[in-house]
């Protein structure tokens, strides 16, 4: 029952983080299940909560989504989810509760390690191959260390219109990629029916935490929620780690 309180605490937190400051609220998320679940099993709830945050963003701006875009990504998105979740199910929990924390703590304190330095592509046919390999980053990264968007974002950004086009194809991709990791574990046994009350509470949360967020836009120094951000996700993978090591 605890953690149950804790994961819709932590979803309502975090998706106000995501709301007013556009931060990885999800990876948050993400972190705090993983203190009471093995990484493989917080990956799947995880994604079952970010895919209503991401369906209700992406409903809500559907006419601005680039449908070419979002099919191109789609192409190899579940064999690369398949492959992803064979990656982190065949490895020992604790090498991935390591690769988990790794990869926060280079997203919190160096994200420019993840991001391409050049996403633009010259041609319409680089742009279709460029698209089709970012479907299948989102989809492998998705299944293996729970987020994808920090490597696929610049390249998403790149091949739309508007910052409003990117948001609501960003978040169409994300629905599909979870959807491919939630169908992709539940082939290797993991069952949403055994987690949904963490899940109910934690789609409550997401839900409520968007409303509250976007009443809060600039309101809120986004400096400093930057820097709660770094902290929050450093203690969290410490921790991750701790558990790993011990």
């Amino acid at each position: 029952m605890l953690e149950i309180f804790v994961v819709g605490v932590a979803a309502l937190l975090t998706s106000i983080l995501s709301a007013v400051a556009g931060l990885g609220g999800g990876v948050v998320l993400l972190l705090v299940i993983a203190q009471f679940v093995a990484p493989t099993v917080a990956i799947p709830i995880q994604g079952a909560i970010q895919l209503v945050s991401n369906g209700s963003r992406a409903a809500l701006l559907r006419q601005q989504i680039s449908w070419p875009v979002v099919g191109w990504a789609s192409i190899l998105m579940f064999p690369a989810s398949l492959l992803g979740v064979a990656v982190a199910t065949s490895l020992p929990e604790d090498v991935v509760r390591l690769v988990l924390a790794v990869f926060v703590l280079v997203l919190a304190w160096r994200p420019a390690l993840l991001k391409a330095t050049n996403a633009r592509s010259r041609t319409p046919g680089d742009a279709k191959k460029m698209l089709v390999g970012v479907g299948a980053a989102s989809g492998f990264l998705n299944s293996t260390v729970g987020a994808s968007g920090p490597v696929t974002s610049p390249f998403l950004k790149a091949v739309t219109a508007s910052h409003k086009a990117f948001v609501a194809t960003a978040g169409m991709t994300q629905v599909l990629a979870h959807i491919s990791k939630l169908i992709a574990f539940s082939a290797q046994g993991w069952s949403i029916v055994d987690h949904r009350d963490m899940i109910i509470v934690g789609v409550v949360g997401v839900i409520v935490g968007s409303w509250v967020g976007t009443r809060l836009l600039d309101r809120v120094s986004e400096t400093g929620l930057d820097l709660v951000f770094k902290v929050v996700l450093t203690a969290l993978a410490a921790r991750i780690i701790f558990t790993a090591l011990s």
